[in-house]
């Protein structure tokens, strides 16, 4: 088990995930799990990784390098989200204790949040702007496997499980978790969840425009609005929660209208 890493003289870590006290009371700083590196960004590192191998209909990139077809596409989806998934896993033991209990409302408004997201990702589609890197290579199952064949409902379901538990997990112990406090000081454990400022909407701004380019103008309102999120309940569970929710009925617009470019 990789160790600890508090600082020397650190207070005793609280209860992680805790609810904000009422009354106006100073909530406890909220240092984050055991080992917080490794907990927070290994799992986004490995679904990164695992996402370089990914082909795509126009070939190019490592697929084409080491000669992977764009048909294997499923076969190596399925296992980015399974290492994902592995790293989540190897994880647990330190996130045990610091998720917090779900806060009912934030799954909800992570669903509600679906809208400006297909909205501004469609006007940005109608303007051409992708930021030099293209749309998603938006993989139909219905159109890659034929009509009524028995492989398109197994990869969709690889494909929610993906959605709606890998990535959310991964992004949000990686941009909430990591990278929101760290931009406030680099030892970001010494920084309560949800601390909210002008750089931490900034910083979750500037990932999503960044690792979402062909959604860039959604991502940009997205990705703040769940940092204001967890400054409302101070929770990574919640975090989680609202990109579930979003993701979720991400999945479900584009299954009844054939938007596979969202995807």
């Amino acid at each position: 088990m990789t160790p600890s890493v508090p600082a020397p003289g650190d207070p005793p870590r609280p209860g992680a995930g805790a609810r904000p006290p009422a009354d106006g009371a100073t909530a406890p700083p909220d240092h984050g799990p055991r080992a917080p590196w490794v907990t927070c960004l290994a799992p986004l590192v490995t679904y990164m990784v695992a996402g370089s191998f990914l082909p795509s209909a126009e070939g190019g990139g490592l697929a084409a390098t080491l000669g992977i077809p764009w048909a294997a596409y499923p076969w190596a989806y399925a296992l980015q989200v399974a290492v994902t998934l592995a790293a989540i896993g190897w994880c647990g033991r330190d996130l045990v204790g610091w998720l917090g209990r779900p806060t009912w409302w934030t799954a909800l408004a992570g669903v509600a949040l679906v809208v400006p997201w297909v909205v501004l990702a469609t006007v940005q589609r109608g303007s051409g702007w992708d930021l030099g890197f293209g749309a998603r290579e938006g993989f139909d199952p219905f159109a890659a496997f034929g009509a009524g064949s028995p492989a398109t409902w197994p990869f969709l379901a690889v494909r929610a499980l993906g959605l709606v538990v890998a990535v959310p997990i991964a992004e949000e112990l990686f941009v909430r978790g990591f990278l929101t406090r760290y931009v406030v000081n680099e030892e970001f454990w010494r920084v309560p969840f949800g601390t909210l400022s002008a750089v931490v909407l900034a910083a979750a701004a500037v990932y999503g425009v960044a690792t979402h380019p062909p959604e860039a103008l959604a991502a940009a309102v997205w990705f703040p609005a769940v940092s204001w999120i967890a400054s409302r309940t101070r929770q990574p569970i919640d975090c989680i929660l609202a990109h579930a929710g979003t993701n979720l009925a991400l999945g479900a617009y584009v299954l009844a209208t054939g938007s596979w470019w969202l995807m």
